[in-house]
């Protein structure tokens, strides 16, 4: 054989041994996907909805940007702390104070932009191999109004506190999405495209009406001022359903069910229903009130009343509040059945523990067991004393009289059934029922009564700091187009301190507003907008409403169900006609001016 022969297979075996080597590792790099290029999307938290659709809720996809600082160490040492393009860098994210840090880091979040195209504008070219651009998930929610407390908040995509964290399991994402590329090794086309979309959260809708809650809570602010008050707070449930339509405090933190008060006089109603279930008492009963009651023989205890009633009856007891009546009525029960009867009473209302409203946190208010009262304790609990209420513990508790006897567990999931318990006949609430009427049409409520809207309802004055302060408590249902049961208290007003000039008017404000919100549901205004509020991030349940209520013509443009940009102009075949073109898309852009 030639020698040019032999060096000719030679040369023909060592590139057939390359080709098959080759093949081998492209085959490999291509099914162990080597090559392929994997994009994940994130799967967002479902949205929070209130009881008319207006979004409370939701999330976006925005970009986080992290520096490699050790891989940047790697190529360049210290050195590049010195560079100008990476002070450049720094402040462009505005991190420039944690340039005397960096020794101590291996990664430098730079901050957060709304799209990448954004985060490499702001990258200095040489710097862009050392940094990832990461899909994140960002929640936004309105807080103001009191809405924050309701809403919650959330970490890491999990919920924290309030509607967030009790309805975690259904707005928590399912599975992010992937979209992956594999690519050939030789001629670098795609052999396999996969996309799987993500699957977000479910999506909670809340009993709460935003915009009722907003105008209530503006109220309670300047009702707090004008008292000189450290707190006002205000309650509206549907007395059916349960459903509460609004719940605020002017506090910082939610006190209607992280906090407790006295019920004061509040209490009587409960006493009483419970006194003529058992067959001790008639609403013609009689006492007598010198003003002042022992309720124990031997022991130098006096309770006072306001007022000298006199010859008083049961029924008109509760309607002038009379302590003398209510002290000798918890008697009657104490003395046929004990103490125990008296605490059974309290927890037939739902009083010591949660209601199971659906906010994480709630506190079951402070009821302690018969063996641990005092031996005068069941006459100061009789009188709203030695016991503590969450409002939307006293709310629910006073609601079982005037929704007929039956308990209904107080609720903010819309899709929630009602649960609901019979503790009292509905002859002896219709008893009570007349009596909580009376209340406010000739007795302690009647500053809370308004003509043509029926009202039941009682007065409570719960003494505090050794006498100094009270809490002033209004509990009442209102007849509008349906009935409500409301609870308004305010605490340490300075002006004056009697519930029925402090909280009893109160509660007529809110009635009126209540009623003034729904009849202006019923025949909405029509108006034209000079100053349109800033729709981007607007859902279309809430476009419909704005163009509902006002004169605005809505040209709709693209697909989706949130507003992405907008624009106005004025119609030239009418007058004061305002037309705005908005352009959809389907993903929450932000989360702004919700509650107009």
């Amino acid at each position: 054989m030639s020698r040019g022969r032999y060096r000719y297979r030679l040369v023909l075996l060592i590139v057939s041994v390359l080709i098959i080597v080759l093949l081998v590792k492209v085959y490999t790099n291509i099914y162990t996907n080597r090559y392929a290029v994997k994009s994940y999307i994130p799967a967002l938290r479902g949205n929070i909805y209130d009881s008319r659709g207006r979004l409370l809720a939701t999330s976006e996809i925005v970009y986080g940007v992290y520096l490699d600082l050790n891989y940047l160490r790697s190529f360049a040492g210290n050195a590049f702390k010195k560079s100008p393009d990476f002070l450049r860098l720094l402040n462009a994210f505005g991190v420039s104070e944690q340039l005397s840090e960096l020794d101590k880091k291996n990664i430098l979040r730079l901050g957060i932009v709304n799209s990448r195209q954004e985060a490499i504008r702001k990258i200095p070219t040489q710097f862009l191999k050392f940094v990832a651009i990461v899909p994140e998930e960002r929640r936004i929610s309105l807080s103001d109004f009191g809405l924050s407390a309701i809403v919650g908040r959330t970490d890491q995509r999990y919920g924290i506190s309030g509607a967030e964290a009790y309805f975690d399991k259904i707005l928590r994402p399912v599975r992010d999405g992937v979209v992956s590329v594999t690519y050939s090794g030789i001629f670098g086309r795609p052999l396999n495209y996969v996309k799987i979309e993500p699957e977000n959260g479910k999506n909670v809708r809340l009993t709460i009406d935003s915009e009722l809650q907003k105008q209530l809570y503006l109220l309670a602010q300047d009702y707090k001022e004008k008292k000189q008050a450290t707190e006002v707070g205000v309650l509206v449930m549907e007395s059916s359903t349960g459903k509460v339509r609004a719940a605020l405090t002017t506090q910082s933190w939610p006190t209607y069910y992280m906090g407790y008060i006295e019920p004061g006089s509040t209490i009587k109603p409960i006493i009483f229903s419970a006194a003529l279930e058992l067959g001790l008492v008639t609403p013609d009963t009689h006492y007598y009130c010198p003003g002042y009651v022992k309720p124990i023989e031997g022991l130098d205890l006096t309770i006072k009343d306001l007022e000298v009633h006199k010859d008083i009856n049961l029924y008109d007891g509760l309607v002038h509040s009379c302590n003398v009546v209510s002290v000798l009525t918890t008697k009657q029960i104490v003395d046929s059945f004990g103490v125990e009867k008296l605490y059974e009473i309290f927890q037939s209302f739902g009083l010591g523990r949660e209601t199971g409203i659906e906010l994480q946190g709630e506190i079951p208010g402070k009821l302690n067991t018969p063996d641990k009262w005092y031996k005068a304790d069941w006459a100061f609990m009789s009188i709203g004393q030695s016991i503590g209420v969450t409002p939307i513990q006293l709310l629910a508790a006073f609601n079982t009289i005037v929704n007929g006897g039956i308990y209904v567990a107080p609720t903010i999931y819309e899709g929630k059934e009602p649960a609901k318990k019979r503790v009292i006949s509905k002859s002896t609430a219709d008893i009570v029922k007349q009596m909580l009427e009376d209340v406010v049409e000739r007795g302690t409520g009647i500053n809370a009564k308004i003509d043509g809207i029926k009202i039941l309802g009682k007065t409570g004055t719960a003494q505090k700091n050794k006498k100094k302060d009270v809490t002033a408590v209004f509990v009442g249902q209102a007849i509008l187009d349906k009935p409500y049961t409301i609870m308004v208290w305010v605490d340490s007003p300075q002006t004056e301190k009697l519930s029925s000039i402090v909280a009893a008017p109160f509660f007529k404000e809110v009635v009126l507003k209540l009623k003034q919100y729904q009849d202006d549901l019923m025949n909405p205004k029509k108006q034209s907008y000079t100053n349109l509020p800033d729709i981007t991030g607007w859902n279309i349940s809430q476009l419909k409403e704005l163009a509902e209520a006002t004169s605005i013509v809505l040209k709709l443009n693209g697909t989706g169900l949130y507003v992405e940009k907008y624009a106005t102009s004025t119609t030239t075949y009418a007058t004061n006609v305002t037309i705005v073109e908005v352009w959809l898309t389907d993903t929450p852009i932000r989360l702004k001016n919700i509650v107009q």
